[in-house]
């Protein structure tokens, strides 16, 4: 049996009380007139002797029991909160009625009593009897409800919800204006600070269950205050009072080790209401003190490592700046996108897991406001240019500041929260697919978001890129396959994109070359197996088109020949990290010409690939040797069937691998077959 079920049973107990008296009556009425009902024949025979005073004994003593069970309850609430609560069940309608019922049953049989009434009277005596028995169980039901805290709360919820009216909250002027009533407000407050203060106590004494309740009432009765105040408010006496209060609650959460787990809820809280604020206001001004409260509770749970206060914290700021973006309300986005960078920096600032977490929820929360920005933009035509700016200037700062001061574990995290199983890229790519079909201009405003979101993966890609995780590459090839699958924009202007993607990634790669060719260190294998997977994809998209792949490919020959003719040194390290490039090269020439004649797409990489020609000899291996690896292709990637196979990533699905490495693969032939062209080529030129 439920806990307000038990309410409901004492309800049920007094209207059965009552349907007995009309039981009796609807008897005896009938009986008057000469109509008698067999069922209801027993109710009209003769009472026995003394009939009045025994069932006056039961109904004193029934009186007595619920003198005892008013004062317990009283005890009870006083013992441990505030005596107002005591006083609930006092104003409650059906417990009130159920006196009345016993004292007017009392009153009735002590009359009968003295007066020696007999029947028909004596019926009616009868069924009072009979109903105040029935009482006692609704008696037990209302005291096991009032009993717990918990109930009385909900209890006062309900009937605080009910009073809230805009009639009782606005008063009419002498100029016909409305006007917020203070009078109303105050005793509002007031109500409030009940729960309030039944809530700091509840936290200070380790109750949950109470905890929960005057937190889910605040939260209700907010709910129900806006929906029927202005949404143009701004300055509402009662939101800020109860601002005040959660700074209270807050305080008595986090003011002992042994209560942080309350932090969560009491944030929890605390985000609801300022989310609420920012859908149910025109100008979300006032939910700018939820954001400094959420803000606030974040740094005091840093002292705390029991609790999700702070991602809760997060998350609850980049929903309440998604939900301004989509209403238009874009002066209280920036003070909540502005509370989540501090927060985002203060995360950047030292490399702790702890920390790191933190941010990575950060980086979400960001993430998820540009996709909002997406969304806005596609559906009402309109979306702002310079806060996706900003927006990303304050991704790339936080991240970048991260970067330089986290370790190489910390940075997995960091990195994860962009590239990992639930990557920016697809979170994009997922937004845009549902929005094809644009009109001219809205495509232009997209390319120029998009545009935006290729410049911040440069910035956090080249700058420091000493620090970089391996998986920034990945990165380029998500967003790389989110853009050709998912960008709702015409071909021009989708492979000028790609080619600024293209030409970051190129910059990336000239780092990472130069940098080790530079300290004469042998370059990490996953880097080249991220670069052949790009690649592939390029060419795998534009297979038809010749002029895209040289508009892609050049750049990356440029980059082998400028590194070549600085750093000529054979039979070194430094020669073996050009090869590995060199191989790269060589694949895409492959690829390529199953398309298109190599010569007709990009002559210069025909030329470097036939200049640098090497003739691997593998005769002598004991070893099984792939056909990569046989015709010196890159032997870093993973071997499907003797042949090239693309990474698996969560943004790209099983088949599109499976499509994507049959297709460069071809038959198989094609390595062997190019390889032979290039020897017969140099032969030929010397």
């Amino acid at each position: 049996m439920s806990q307000f079920s038990l309410y409901q049973y004492g309800k049920l107990g007094f209207w059965a009380a009552i349907g007995v008296i009309l039981v009796a009556a609807i008897g005896i009425t009938l009986g008057e007139l000469g109509i008698y009902l067999t069922s209801l024949s027993i109710l009209v025979q003769d009472p026995s002797n003394g009939f009045f005073e025994s069932s006056l004994n039961l109904i004193l003593s029934i009186i007595s029991l619920v003198f005892l069970v008013v004062i317990f309850l009283l005890q009870n609430a006083n013992q441990e909160y505030s005596s107002r609560l005591s006083s609930v069940i006092l104003h409650d309608k059906y417990f009130l009625w159920t006196i009345g019922f016993i004292l007017t049953a009392s009153i009735f049989n002590i009359s009968g009593s003295y007066f020696s009434w007999g029947p028909p009277l004596t019926v009616i005596g009868y069924a009072f009897s009979i109903s105040t028995a029935l009482l006692v169980g609704a008696l037990i039901a209302f005291a096991g409800y009032f009993i717990d805290i918990s109930n009385i709360i909900d209890y006062i919820t309900e009937d605080l919800k009910q009073q809230i009216s805009q009639d009782r909250i606005y008063r009419t002027t002498f100029l016909g204006t409305s006007l917020q009533d203070e009078d109303y407000v105050s005793k509002l407050n007031t109500d409030a600070q009940l729960i309030v203060s039944t809530c700091i106590q509840a936290i200070e004494q380790n109750q949950q269950n109470v905890v929960n309740s005057c937190l889910d009432a605040l939260t209700e009765i907010v709910k129900k205050y806006l929906k029927e105040t202005d949404d143009s408010e701004v300055n509402d006496d009662f939101i800020n009072e109860l601002n005040d209060q959660f700074q209270f609650i807050g305080a008595a959460a986090f003011d002992d080790y042994t209560r942080q787990k309350y932090s969560e809820s009491v944030v929890e809280t605390v985000g609801d209401i300022g989310l609420a604020i920012t859908k149910d206001r025109e100008l979300g001004t006032p939910g700018s003190r939820w954001a400094n409260l959420l803000k606030s509770q974040f740094e005091d749970s840093l002292e705390f490592d029991r609790t999700a206060a702070a991602h809760i914290a997060l998350r609850k700021l980049g929903e309440m700046s998604t939900t301004a973006i989509l209403n238009g309300d874009l002066d209280s986005y920036r003070v909540y996108q502005g509370k989540t960078d501090s927060l985002a920096r203060l995360c950047a600032t030292a490399s702790d897991s702890f920390l790191a977490n933190l941010l990575q929820n950060a980086h979400l929360q960001y993430q998820r406001m540009y996709v909002t920005f997406l969304r806005m933009l596609c559906t009402e035509g309109y979306a702002p240019d310079t806060d996706v700016s900003m927006l990303f200037d304050d991704f790339a700062e936080s991240f970048n500041q991260a970067k330089e001061n986290y370790d190489f574990y910390t940075n997995q995290v960091l990195y994860a929260a962009l590239f990992g199983l639930e990557p920016f890229a697809a979170r994009v790519g997922g937004e845009l697919q549902q929005h094809q079909g644009l009109d001219p201009a809205t495509q232009r405003s997209i390319a120029d978001y998009l545009s935006e979101l290729i410049d911040f993966l440069r910035r956090i890609s080249l700058q420091s890129p000493e620090h970089n995780h391996k998986d920034i590459y990945k990165g380029y090839t998500q967003f790389l396959f989110a853009l050709e699958n998912s960008s709702p924009v015409d071909e021009d202007i989708k492979k000028s994109l790609l080619s600024d993607l293209n030409n970051n990634f190129t910059n990336l790669i000239k780092h990472e070359y130069t940098n080790s060719l530079e300290e004469s260190d042998n370059l990490d294998l996953d880097i080249n197996r991220r670069i052949t997977d790009f690649y592939a994809m390029l060419i795998y998209f534009y297979q038809d088109d010749p002029d895209a792949l040289a508009t892609f490919i050049t750049p990356l020959v440029e980059l082998y020949t400028n590194l070549a003719d600085s750093y000529p040194s054979p039979d070194t390290v430094n020669n073996r990290t050009l090869h590995q490039l060199y191989q790269e090269l060589k694949i895409f020439g492959a690829w390529i010409s199953q398309f298109h004649d190599p010569e007709n797409v990009c002559p210069e990489l025909m030329d470097v690939l036939i200049e640098n020609f090497e003739e691997i000899d593998t005769s002598t291996t004991r070893f099984y040797t792939s056909t990569l690896e046989r015709y010196d292709y890159p032997t870093n990637t993973f071997d499907y069937r003797g042949g090239w196979w693309l990474r698996p990533d969560a943004i790209w699905s099983n088949r599109f691998q499976e499509n994507i490495s049959d297709t460069l693969n071809g038959d198989g032939n094609y390595y062997q077959q190019f390889h032979e062209e290039l020897r017969d080529r140099q032969e030929d030129g010397s």
